[in-house]
């Protein structure tokens, strides 16, 4: 007889990754034994998918079957639970250094360093007094910036430097925003990209399975919940404590828990800090899942992000899935380029059905 059980998936942002000379030439996938995920690996069906550039794109073709499009801004402003308005445009804004016309991005900030770069850019939002403005912020200086406005502008987007060619009167605007943050707080800026109109249509977007529970920390990952109508649930972090709220929601319906720390650790270009992180969650995943009885577990990665250069890697992502009821063997290494290939549009129903 056939027990139907929910499933658990696990998604490792940004978990792949290039091959690290100090590693045998081998990503930290590939270098690294992880016992519990490695012996998912080894038990059940396992193999590869299509990458996507970002977490959210990767989450709405995998919860939907379509590859949609939605703009990175509109989506993080459904985290903030923002009424659609098509009169507005919505931009993300994370930290920068704006350098002889190239934008680079910048990750590892400290806490006063945050609250310094968004109290400028609170004192310089008059730059944009004639768009009546609106930032929404979450850790400390990342955020959303509403303007009321029918142009969207073309923007370079993180994590590669890229240069900055904006040259019309609205994007005068902008940069001045963007100087004028940067002259107050050492150089640092906050720059807007991602944008997009609150005309999303949303009735084109409907997830193929209903009963799932999104558990994560990251506003666009709660965005996308919210984008399509499923139940999300706010962590502050995602080991231990969402892994724990992940597991209560399991016995009811099927959990997605998004581990977002293994991208940030990657974008602050150390390979070791990342095996450590890896080594961590692997850890975890078997004290609190390995002797809890009947699950089904799938693990997941939306897309590389190197630990040499910080930068996101367009390189096919693993996935595993397997019934976890006894004591798993791992014999089969969980990294990238293994076993069957899966397109994205088709891999939910693998991972909720364990075959």
């Amino acid at each position: 007889m056939v027990i139907e059980v929910n499933s658990l998936i696990i998604l490792l942002d940004g978990a792949a990754d290039d091959k690290i000379p100090g590693l045998k030439y081998r990503t930290p996938l590939e270098a690294l034994e992880k016992p519990f995920i490695d012996g998912l690996t080894s038990s059940g069906v396992y193999g590869y998918t299509d990458p996507r550039k970002y977490t959210h794109l990767y989450l709405l073709e995998l919860l939907t079957g379509a590859k949609l499009e939605a703009p990175r801004g509109v989506i993080e402003a459904l985290y903030f639970n923002l009424p659609v308005n098509p009169e507005y445009v919505a931009y993300r804004l994370s930290p920068a250094i704006l350098e002889n016309g190239r934008v680079k991005w910048v990750y590892e900030l400290t806490k006063e360093t945050k609250l310094k770069l968004r109290k400028a850019a609170k004192n310089k939002m008059k730059c944009l007094k004639g768009l009546n403005p609106k930032i929404h912020f979450y850790d400390e200086c990342r955020g959303v910036l509403l303007v009321k406005s029918s142009k969207v502008l073309d923007f370079p987007s993180p994590p590669s430097p890229s240069k900055l060619n904006l040259n019309d009167v609205q994007s005068n605007i902008f940069l001045n925003f963007i100087r004028s943050v940067a002259s107050e707080a050492n150089g640092l800026t906050l720059m807007p990209w991602g944008g997009g109109v609150f005309s999303v249509k949303t009735g084109a977007a409907k997830p193929k399975v209903n009963s799932l529970i999104i558990v994560s920390r990251s506003p666009p990952v709660i965005g996308v919940g919210v984008f399509l109508g499923l139940k999300t649930i706010k962590v502050p972090r995602s080991i231990p404590e969402g892994l724990t709220k992940a597991l209560l929601h399991l016995i009811s319906a099927n959990v997605l828990l998004h581990v977002e720390e293994v991208d940030e650790v990657s974008h602050m270009k150390s390979p070791q800090l990342k095996l450590s992180m890896l080594r961590n969650i692997d850890d975890e995943l078997e004290r609190k899942i390995g002797k809890s009885g009947e699950h089904r577990v799938a693990v997941v990665v939306d897309h590389g992000t190197s630990s040499i250069t910080g930068e996101h890697l367009e390189v096919n992502v693993p996935f595993a899935v397997s019934n976890v009821s006894s004591q798993l063997n791992p014999e089969v290494r969980f990294h990238e380029g293994i076993g069957k290939y899966v397109p994205l549009r088709n891999l939910l129903e693998v991972l909720l059905s364990g075959s």
